[in-house]
């Protein structure tokens, strides 16, 4: 059988050539959807390269937000720390000297209260700071 015999009605004419207007159109459409899944393709890796890079800098924030988090704490700890020796101090230097029970003078009573578990009297403690986690 020929795809185009010499002799043809004409009424075949028209139906054959809408058959190849139909497959062209039909490979027409089938490179369109190879193009676009290749496009679809190439989105999907740069977005997944794109994914990967954001974890990555994310896990760096993270870690430099820990960094300076414990930064923070030590500062405050050794700020605390500060204002309770300069409190003990003051304190210290503004107590008049007593005689004590024992016959002692009260500035070698302050330096064995400075040794001890307890504050000396007068002696305010400031709370610790408090440390967002």
């Amino acid at each position: 059988m020929q795809l185009w015999p010499s002799v043809m009605s004409e009424a075949e004419k028209p139906a054959r050539i809408d058959r190849l207007d139909s497959i062209q159109d039909v490979e027409r459409l089938l490179l369109e959807a190879a193009n676009a899944i290749q496009r679809l393709v190439a989105e999907r890796d740069a977005l997944r390269h794109r994914v990967d890079a954001l974890e990555s800098e994310l896990a760096h924030l993270r870690e430099r937000t820990t960094l300076i988090h414990d930064s923070y704490r030590r500062l405050a700890t050794e700020f605390n720390t500060q204002l309770q020796l300069l409190d003990s101090e003051i304190n210290n230097l503004f107590r008049e000297p007593t005689q004590s029970p024992g016959g002692r003078p009260a500035e070698h009573q302050g330096a064995e209260a400075a040794t001890s578990n307890s504050p000396p009297v007068g002696h305010h403690t400031y709370p610790e700071p408090k440390v967002v986690t």
